[in-house]
């Protein structure tokens, strides 16, 4: 099966830090290490920051594609070939 356009840019931003923003309102900012075809992400050393400002940090987390709303990459992947 063909990789689709958007997880191949999303698997170039494995080695780098990353914010995501989910449907109900979080905010996660941590390094990508892994992305699955469902668009599935694991963040490690992530900190989530929710709507009344309260911030929690955790090593490793799973973030499930179907509650994603927006992915932030670093600006160096638009040189990436």
């Amino acid at each position: 099966m063909k990789e689709s356009v958007p997880l191949k840019i999303l698997n170039e931003g494995k080695p780098f830090i990353v914010t995501i923003e989910t449907k109900n309102g979080k905010n996660y900012r941590g390094r990508l290490i892994e992305v699955e075809g469902n668009m599935n992400c694991h963040l490690e050393n992530a900190v989530s920051l929710d709507s009344n400002g309260e911030t929690k940090k955790f090593s490793r987390i799973f973030l499930r594609g179907s509650n994603l709303k927006i992915i932030i990459l670093p600006d160096l992947i638009k040189e990436s070939p």
